[in-house]
């Protein structure tokens, strides 16, 4: 990993597992632990946000360099990298990777701590301390990491749920790997030129690809997801495309959620391409009316919105 890249990704938080892992703290977790205010997962699914790890096996790895996206690309540091090949040596191994990312979370819950003088519950700080979700989704392409499989195992070993989200372009690795307790693609453009100019890939037949996995959601004995990132200006148009690859898929479940002018994408877009939750709401409605899935909930603040094929979500322990 570049030292520029490092250095950057250090100041916004990150701590780097070994050469190219990396996790974050995620703001839900503080919040959480602070004043009891949690993320949509909990909301949706049942998942704790204070026991929730939200962590990546490739910081600096990825098949696209999406406008949306608020991880750092090579556009932002004016340096460049390999982004797509994987050496297998420059890894953690899945045990080792795990261990640092429960590592890095009692790093930052220090203070957070109640015997040091924070306001925080006892009870949840202690739980906190024993994680029980993994969301491999902070950044980067989860499926380049050459270790997949036995790290979705060894989540599942200790007794932890898993979410994985991919942004679908390395359909060979989803049609083979340890399925997690949840599975993310993302759909983020109506079309192939959409998804050319604002996902930006880096790799050939990217659109192809992300229609391939699509169709494989389907046949995975899983939890299945997509998220659809909305950006004001750009990709909030044509319903009826969304539909038809929402169709080609049938996933559980589909969050249409809005993107947040946040972290590297801030130099890339505007505030105003952050769509207010009423868009939200009124595009989720067009999409159920146009595939049948239900409107089941929504948060506010996150601006998101779920649909589900059945009209009742079945939460995770």
């Amino acid at each position: 990993m570049p030292t520029k890249l490092q250095k950057k990704l250090k100041n916004q938080g990150y701590h780097i597992l070994g050469a190219r892992g990396g996790y974050k703290a995620c703001q839900w977790q503080k919040k959480s632990l602070l004043n009891g205010d949690t993320c949509y997962k909990q909301k949706f699914y049942g998942i704790e946000s204070h026991r929730c790890l939200q962590m990546t096996p490739l910081v600096d790895k990825c098949t696209q360099s999406c406008h949306f996206c608020w991880r750092v690309t090579p556009d932002d540091v004016d340096i460049r990298w390999n982004q797509t090949s994987i050496n297998e040596e420059s890894v953690l191994a899945p045990t080792e990777l795990l261990d640092q990312t429960m590592m890095a979370n009692l790093r930052t819950l220090g203070g957070y701590n109640p015997d040091a003088g924070a306001d925080v519950s006892q009870k949840m700080y202690m739980e906190a301390r024993q994680p029980q979700h993994v969301a491999i989704s902070l950044a980067g392409e989860p499926t380049l990491y050459p270790y997949l499989n036995e790290f979705i195992e060894e989540i599942h070993k200790r007794g932890m749920t898993s979410f994985l989200v991919t942004n679908g372009t390395l359909p060979d690795v989803i049609a083979e790997m340890s399925l997690p307790t949840q599975l993310y693609i993302t759909l983020a453009a109506p079309d192939k030129e959409t998804h050319s100019r604002l996902l930006r890939p880096g790799i050939s037949n990217a659109w192809d690809r992300l229609m391939q996995s699509q169709e494989l959601l389907s046949s995975l004995d899983c939890r299945t997801v997509n998220r659809l990132t909305m950006v004001a200006g750009h990709n909030m148009y044509d319903v009826r495309s969304y539909a038809k690859q929402i169709l080609l898929g049938e996933p559980d479940y589909i969050e249409v959620k809005g993107y947040m002018h946040l972290g590297s994408s801030i130099g890339r877009l505007q505030k105003e391409n952050s769509p207010p939750h009423q868009e939200i709401r009124a595009f989720s409605e067009k999409l159920a009316a146009l595939t049948g899935y239900f409107v089941i909930d929504e948060q506010v603040k996150s601006r998101v919105v779920l649909l589900a094929r059945r009209k009742h979500i079945k939460r995770l322990k």
